[in-house]
């Protein structure tokens, strides 16, 4: 996976939070204008309502107009909680009746009788209305204009109040939102997080299907998982055929070579030595590439594996192998504890494990002149939760240099000498495939080490 891959849950949270935030601006856009219309309207409402209110104490004396405006009428109208407010009544002929003198503009009731509009009045910033009013007297007709204005602190005191209200409601739908959204994203890829763990929990090489209650979404990927799983299984089978095929081939006419040359030629001659030396050698390289190949983690189903009693298994194998050992020239020795240990293991593959290390130790354990050194031995260890089991000869031992490359496929510690360097990296490959791990040491001896854990 690339390093700049979004995951499914930032990709989920991206898409349901930017929609959500563009719908809340455009929400509080709409929210905002509405609000605003509303308040204006109120507050034009209401005072209009306070200049219709004036229109009561105007009344006539003498053919012209006056009004009678109480004193605490005035006050009122003076200011209010939140801003000041204006008034004027003047008459047809522009006379101030009462009020504030230059507050009204004709200009504004220019064909109509009534307008609210915007203005500038003593520095302030105002929300006027002004209206014609007419009053008959004897059949004389006596005309008005009542204006009205405020400041506005009120309005938008008013409607910065709802904003806040409303803009804490969007907050809050928001985070309430983000917050249900990520327990949604959360649980609607809990399945996936199923599926992942139970793949982790796997062995790398258990190539069984997949058994996962899945819901539809993934259920072909599970699908698809577990076609890949059948198709490494039927490619191991495949490896597992051919390489029997392959080592039936090579046995074959190495064995009919070998009949051949001890009827051709007498066991005590030169040729005859010779020959047989080098097949088997050929049959030894043979098998060891197989085992080799066998062995690959990679093409190997650990589902065949079942779970043995390693102690027991190498106390039977040790009593197998002892006569073979002995008849080398060296000493032998098993040493175990008395509890059994269980492990999932292919038996076969554990007694090649073996058998190459002892094959090691046989083969280099020896002194200048070939002759064998002390004895090989083998022992069962339980260390902490782990099982070592050791096999360790009497030999000089190894270097450094070669300690740290002896399980390296093809390394040689002695080139003079014959082998193909394979014995100890198929040790390594069938100890990984029981997950153990494999060390060489010197202890008076060289000391292989297979590490199980338990």
């Amino acid at each position: 996976m690339a390093k700049n891959t979004q995951s499914i849950s930032y990709r989920l949270v991206i898409w349901l939070t930017i929609p959500l935030i563009i719908f809340s601006i455009l929400l509080f856009s709409v929210i905002y204008f509405f609000v605003n219309e509303k308040v204006n309207k109120f507050y034009d409402n209401n005072l209009y309502a306070t200049g219709k209110s004036m229109e009561d104490s105007i009344g006539i004396r003498n053919g012209h107009l006056l009004v009678d405006l109480p004193y605490f009428a005035i006050d009122l109208l003076s200011s209010n909680n939140e801003g000041s407010v204006f008034y004027s009544i003047v008459d047809e002929n522009n006379k101030l009746l009462v009020g504030y003198k230059g507050l009204v503009n004709k200009k504004v009731l220019e064909k109509k009788d009534k307008v609210f509009y915007n203005t500038s009045f003593a520095a302030a910033q105002l929300r006027a209305v002004s209206f014609n009013v007419s009053i008959n007297n004897f059949g004389k007709k006596h005309k008005a204009i009542i204006t009205v204005a405020e400041t506005l602190e009120g309005r938008i005191s008013a409607i910065n109040d709802i904003l806040i209200v409303l803009i804490v409601l969007i907050g809050v739908v928001i985070i309430s939102t983000l917050i249900i959204s990520l327990i949604a994203v959360r649980k609607g890829l809990r399945p996936l997080y199923n599926l992942q763990k139970i793949i982790k929990k796997r062995d790398l090489k258990d190539l069984s299907p997949i058994s996962f209650n899945a819901p539809k979404e993934i259920e072909e990927v599970l699908n698809s998982i577990n076609i890949l799983l059948e198709r490494s299984r039927d490619n191991i089978k495949y490896i597992e055929h051919f390489n029997s095929d392959v080592s039936h081939q090579l046995r074959t006419p190495l064995a009919e070579l070998k009949v051949k040359i001890e009827v051709l030629y007498k066991k005590d001659e030169k040729e005859y030595i010779t020959f047989m030396k080098i097949i088997d050698s050929m049959s030894h390289i043979t098998e060891q590439l197989l085992l080799y190949a066998k062995t690959n983690p990679n093409s190997i189903n650990i589902n065949r594996f079942k779970k043995i009693n390693l102690t027991q298994m190498c106390k039977d194998y040790c009593l197998k192998t002892a006569p073979r050992v002995y008849a080398k020239g060296f000493e032998f020795a098993y040493e175990s504890f008395d509890k059994d240990v269980f492990i999932n293991a292919d038996s076969i593959l554990l007694e090649s494990m073996l058998d190459n290390i002892i094959n090691n130790a046989l083969y280099y354990a020896v002194d200048e002149k070939n002759n064998p050194m002390g004895t090989i031995s083998v022992n069962i260890k339980r260390h902490n939760n782990t099982i070592w089991l050791n096999v360790k000869d009497e030999g000089y031992g190894l270097n450094t240099k070669d300690l740290n490359h002896i399980f390296d496929r093809f390394y040689r510690v002695d080139s003079n000498k014959k082998g193909n360097g394979l014995g100890l990296s198929i040790v390594k490959q069938i100890a990984q495939l029981h997950n153990a791990t494999v060390q060489a040491s010197n202890d008076e001896g060289l000391v292989i080490s297979i590490v199980f854990p338990i």
